[in-house]
This record gives C-alpha cells, structure tokens and sequence, in this order.
C-alpha cells in the first residue's frame, strides 16, 4: 500500500505565499511601453541634419523617430490626424492646417527658402504672363500652391487662368510628358530631377515676398508627453545643420535619399538660409517683429475670412519655451 507523501506545515506555507505572490502580480498593471516621439519628415534639405544625426547614432531610435514622406501633402495629412506628433511644413501649411481645425504649435524655423522653391516651364514659355490658359502642376494646398498663386498675381493672374493639375513632386519626372504640363511648381531635390526637360525657371522663392519659411511644427500634446524628445531633436538639428554646409563624406546618407551629387546638394544649400538657435529665439520670441508680420499677412491670403483669420495672433501658434530650455 502506497503511502502519500507528507507535506510539513513549513512546505504548505511557502506553496500559499508564492500563490498569493503569484495572484498580486498578476493584478499589478503593467506600465505601457512609452512610444517615441513621431515625426515627419519630407525631402528638403532642411530636415536632413535629423537624418545625419540618426545616422550617427545621436537620435535614440527608442525616443525619435523620424518618418520618411516623400511629399507635403502627406506629411500634413499625417500631423493633422496624429499619426505623427510633429512635422517640418511651411509656415503657410502650419497656417493651413490650423485653420481646418488642427492644433498645431510652431517650436522653431528650421529654414528659409531663398530659390529653393521654383516655377518652371516648357521652353516656348518664357514669362508669367503666358501661362494664362496653360497646364501647371503642383501640390495642392501647399506652400507649391502659395508660389503658384504668388507668380500668377505678378502678372495679374489668378488660379483660375490656368488649368492646375495636382500631382506628387515625387512622380513629376516620370508624368510630365504624360500628363502634358507646361508648368510644374516644385521644390529641391525635385528640380534637380527634371534637368533632361531642360525647363525654364520663371519665378522662385528668392523673389521679394516669395521666401518660404519652413519650421517644426508640433501638436500640443507631444510638447508635454515628448519634451525632453523634442528638445533632443532641436540639439541635434542645430548641431548637424552647419555640417551640411561642410559637404565630405559624411552627407553620403542625404545625397543617397535625395538622389543627388554632392556638387548639385551643395548648390541646392546656396538657395536655403540656415537659422540659428539665437535667431530662432528672436524670431519666435518676436524680438524680430517680421516672422510673426509673415504669419499675420499669410492668412489674409490662405483664409477666406481674413478677419477672422487675422484674431489667430502669433502669440497663439509661437512656442518658444523648447527654445529657452536648450542646454
């Protein structure tokens, strides 16, 4: 006859205390793992100093990342829905997507387009004035739609004379023919891309009025949740925005994603203005009256009521907080 095994009072105790262990643990929410901050970034040489950054290790995956979009449009689309926490646009797109409703702060101007923002045409069009009738693509609801109307009203023109065809800068290369333009706006890399169409340049942004400025544009939430993200994400834009200028090897990750020689990156770099962190302060901080004057008169053209556009003050979209708490 079998006789059971006996089990001290010792034994039994300890059983209980882990089953009891077991039970509390299981009860005890498990923290969700902290997502990074998410941010959008397009083909222009202004974001590329995150791109170096990540490439050399100095942008923790675990906090930024940085998502690829090859066209405006999209990026917009992105940090309007959240997908994305923050976005580099145009001060016009910023203006744009407020307006439809989405809250969007303005932490810092990462650049400013003197030339790298153009109107091009076939070779029989050689000025403004002729392209009253004519086939222009560009993105809509970009700051491609601001140059537009801006060289059209150079001739007393409006949207409504010519046929606009909306396109993806992207494809342009591959559609121009097909599509049978006359015009594309674009921006660089994308020019450099349509050199075999050998177009003529008839308006670009380092015309008087026509620079663009292009900043970081952040959803309020992501400056709580993020912060110490998006203050990384500063440091390393200001610490790798002057090596672009520098040229050498180590731009071999940019000119791959833009396609381009490091000869051609560098002449693109000759029509975008860098800005400084001290510059960014002013202009933020409204020391420099004229970027929040840009902001104002923008939505005079953007918005169809401008009086109501013009009670959104610069005050309401500039965040300059991130910029004082750099170390």
């Amino acid at each position: 006859m079998s006789q059971r095994p006996f089990l001290s009072f010792g034994t039994i105790a300890i059983m209980v205390l882990v089953a009891v262990l077991w039970g509390a643990a299981l009860q005890v929410p498990v923290p969700p793992q902290e997502e990074p901050l998410r941010v959008a970034v397009g083909m222009w040489a202004g974001a590329e100093p995150w791109v170096l950054a990540r490439e050399a290790g100095e942008l923790d995956s675990r906090q930024v990342n940085l998502v690829e979009m090859n066209w405006t449009s999209a990026a917009m689309r992105a940090v309007g829905n959240r997908v994305v926490d923050a976005a580099v646009l145009s001060l016009d797109e910023v203006i744009r997507q407020i307006h439809q409703g989405y809250p969007l702060r303005i932490v810092m101007v990462t650049d400013i387009s003197r030339g790298a923002d153009l109107l091009m045409t076939k070779g029989n069009i050689s000025n403004i004035a002729a392209l009253k009738g004519c086939r222009i693509g560009y993105e809509p609801r970009t700051s491609g739609a601001w140059l537009l109307s801006k060289a059209l009203q150079n001739a007393n023109l409006k949207l409504s004379d010519v046929q606009q065809v909306p396109l993806n800068p992207a494809e342009v290369e591959e559609i121009f023919q097909e599509l049978a333009l006359d015009g594309v706006v674009l921006a660089e890399p994308w020019r450099q891309r349509l050199s075999s169409l050998n177009l003529n340049k008839v308006y670009d942004s380092s015309l008087s009025g026509a620079s663009i400025v292009r900043v970081l544009a952040v959803h309020p939430d992501a400056l709580v949740e993020h912060r110490e993200a998006l203050i990384s994400l500063m440091q390393a834009h200001f610490r790798w925005m002057p090596r672009l200028f520098q040229g050498g090897e180590k731009l071999n990750p940019v000119l791959r994603r833009e396609g381009v020689s490091g000869e051609v990156f560098q002449q693109i770099l000759k029509n975008v203005e860098s800005v400084d962190r001290a510059q960014n302060r002013r202009l933020l901080g409204r020391e420099e009256p004229w970027l929040g004057e840009l902001f104002v008169e923008l939505q005079k053209g953007l918005v169809e009521d401008s009086q109501a556009a013009l009670r959104l003050q610069p005050s309401e979209v500039f965040d300059p907080s991130l910029l004082e708490e750099l170390p």
